[in-house]
């Protein structure tokens, strides 16, 4: 059943709106009229059952037949030196369809200059909310302004049930497996270098602060192979993890 994003104010009283460009969507392109039932969500959890009780051009007005909530069972953030724009947009939306939570672009003594402006913002939103409807998540991931890479640091440290892994090239022998990570870990924040890696003396800064380097194999990858591959590998760790304990 089609999955379709409806701001949270949007939905009240049992009573779901949908004006403007995604009015337009769903009547003219879809051709969904009044009594079809679609599937709408929030962005913050929540999914909705739901039956169109009026639809124009402008505005589809629709009544909540049922909802569930669901969250991440694991949270991912990815602190990442941004590829350029169109591979970028392209990390944005597979990284939203395999379940990351947040991306937080970091500056790097490597990193290249990535626009984001006010227009770019709401493209990369965009982006992801159209990847949240395809693969029928409830929430949507959230794209956070950049950051410089010890600032970025110190940050994801505060949360203490949350692993901190820095995948990098120069690490042979610590893998994800020789981490510890627990049952209770509620999520891990995931460090992606620029194409030219992390200088040495970020690599040191980050380890002083309990940041974990590991290796993702003998080969080079780029910025969005290198996210979508560590972040595949801690989600299905986590998950064995989980069943080890409960079986």
């Amino acid at each position: 059943m089609p999955h379709f994003y409806v701001k949270p104010e949007d939905i009240t009283n049992k009573i779901f709106t949908i004006s403007g460009e995604q009015a337009h969507y769903l009547s003219d392109v879809r051709r969904f009229k009044t009594n079809d039932e679609i599937m709408i969500f929030d962005g913050i959890g929540n999914s909705y059952e739901a039956k169109i009780t009026s639809i124009s051009k402008n505005e589809i007005v629709g009544n909540i037949l049922s909802s569930f909530h669901k969250t991440p069972d694991f949270v991912i953030n990815l602190y990442i030196s941004t590829p350029k724009s169109h591979r970028f947009e392209w990390l944005i939306e597979k990284c939203a369809e395999i379940g990351v939570s947040e991306i937080v672009p970091i500056f790097t003594k490597r990193s290249i200059n990535v626009n984001f402006s006010k227009n770019k913002a709401a493209r990369y939103e965009k982006i992801s909310i159209a990847a949240s409807s395809q693969c029928q998540r409830n929430d949507i991931m959230k794209i956070n302004s950049p950051l410089d890479f010890k600032t970025a640091c110190k940050n994801a440290i505060v949360n203490k049930k949350f692993i901190n892994i820095l995948p990098w090239e120069s690490e042979h022998e610590n893998i994800l497996n020789n981490l510890p990570v627990e049952s209770t870990s509620t999520g891990a924040n995931v460090f992606i270098g620029p194409e030219g890696g992390f200088e040495n003396e970020e690599v040191e800064f980050a380890k002083s602060l309990g940041i974990h380097t590991i290796t993702l194999g003998n080969n080079i990858l780029r910025i969005e192979t290198a996210a979508i591959a560590a972040s595949i590998l801690l989600l299905n760790f986590q998950k064995s993890i989980r069943q080890n304990q409960n079986s």
